[in-house]
């Protein structure tokens, strides 16, 4: 291994897939660690670089820590805590159950995109999962990362329009991907709402994400969630504002498009988005290394 490439990646790395090739972490990160140690590698930098390893395989195996609209959430790949507000935390938690009753062939179908199971403590609240699961907080992926993402974002957000509610809060911190199964998961229902009645709450951190009428109107529909689902992708594409003027001439005109377009109701969105995929980016399974 290069020590002064492993320096330059691991400045900008924000995963160790980034950095070391699956599936041999463990082998590759003991090699890495010989390079970079700083009782052996002179290079400017190297103690840096070799801390940020270290973090990065922290993360890999045991998880991150971050913030949300409540407060302090501790991810596990298998279990996630959130600390906080108890009044978000037991509005996130009813809103959890209620959406875990909805009846049908097709809720059962869409409860792979919710948490397993949960749990409400005097601490905290906790949802488990039946698959290693990533936070998309601080994350940037390749296009073809980002369109697989969306697409189980958008599907999903039909079927909450379906069901007549509204998520309300779809942002880095509330969305979990699954790399091995190419899912995602949702989390943080503190702002889910009935569609045509008044949001009394939104994530503040991505105030700009959400559409002008919602603070027009202060009405829940389902356009919110597609907005964000949008904003989001920008977000992951390498533009943290979500605006997507960073992303000019850098990904598929197509799909930024797309992206800036306005969209209002939740299956037409869906089928659109899917036909641009079919007219602009091959079939091919694109794995996911986090």
């Amino acid at each position: 291994m290069n020590a002064q490439t492993l320096i330059d990646h691991l400045k900008t790395a924000t995963y160790l897939a980034e950095v070391l090739e699956p599936p041999n972490f463990h082998k590759q990160f003991k090699e890495a660690a010989k390079v970079l140690h700083p009782d052996v590698c002179a290079l400017p930098d190297a103690a840096s670089a070799f801390s940020r390893l270290v973090d990065l395989k922290d993360i890999y195996e045991k998880g991150q820590d971050f913030d949300d609209d409540a407060g302090k959430v501790e991810a596990r790949h298998l279990l996630i805590h959130f600390r906080g507000e108890a009044e978000f935390l037991d509005t996130s938690w009813q809103n959890f159950q209620r959406l875990k009753k909805i009846p049908g062939k097709s809720a059962q179908h869409f409860f792979k995109y919710l948490p397993a199971t949960g749990k409400r403590s005097k601490t905290d609240l906790s949802f488990s999962l039946p698959h290693r699961s990533i936070p998309l907080s601080g994350l940037v992926l390749p296009e073809g990362q980002v369109t697989w993402i969306l697409s189980r974002l958008l599907e999903v957000s039909a079927w909450l329009a379906q069901e007549g509610l509204v998520h309300g809060g779809i942002n880095p911190e509330s969305v979990f991907v699954v790399p091995e199964m190419h899912g995602v998961v949702l989390t943080s229902f503190y702002h889910l709402s009935l569609r045509g009645q008044k949001m009394k709450s939104i994530s503040g951190r991505y105030k700009n994400w959400y559409p002008d009428e919602l603070f027009a109107h202060k009405t829940a529909d389902s356009f919110i969630d597609l907005e964000c689902c949008k904003r989001l992708a920008v977000y992951l594409l390498g533009d943290a504002s979500g605006s997507g003027v960073k992303l000019q001439k850098k990904v598929n005109p197509a799909l930024l498009k797309f992206l800036l377009d306005r969209h209002t109701e939740a299956y037409t969105c869906y089928d659109l988005y899917r036909q641009m995929l079919d007219k602009n980016f091959p079939k091919a399974y694109v794995p996911l290394h986090l």
